[in-house]
């Protein structure tokens, strides 16, 4: 009888680590915030203006991501809270380059067009749950 219950412990302990590794390979659902706020990224991104003050339009475009990136983390869905770390990045070089001075227009075309793409992927990604 002991050997029985040491045998159905032993079970029961692997099977707890087995589900929690499963847990984050396990697609996270739709959720209704993260679409709301990935379209609003979309948005401020497709409407950068290279030609008007760029440190107020990527500090708005970053209080996004990183609020998608805390709801992410916060909610547990891990699958979705790795796609932002790209688009941080971007942001932030984004952000240091306009902080030693005026960038050329070709520059902030390039960049915007990056940061396009990076939403429309997070986008596709996160509204394409069930």
């Amino acid at each position: 009888m002991k050997k029985l219950l040491l045998i159905l412990a032993v079970l029961s302990l692997s099977a707890c680590s087995t589900l929690e590794s499963l847990k984050e390979q396990i697609p996270s659902r739709w959720d209704a915030n993260q679409s709301l706020i990935v379209t609003d990224m979309q948005q401020m991104t497709r409407h950068i203006d290279c030609t008007a003050d760029l440190k107020s339009q990527l500090h708005s475009l970053f209080m996004k991501v990183e609020w998608y990136d805390i709801y992410a983390s916060t909610k547990g869905t891990y699958d979705m809270a790795k796609l932002d770390q790209v688009m941080l990045t971007t942001i932030k070089e984004f952000q240091e380059r306009t902080d030693k001075g005026p960038v050329s227009p070709m520059y902030c075309d390039m960049k915007k067009k990056v940061l396009v793409q990076q939403a429309d992927i997070i986008a596709k990604t996160v509204q394409g749950r069930f």
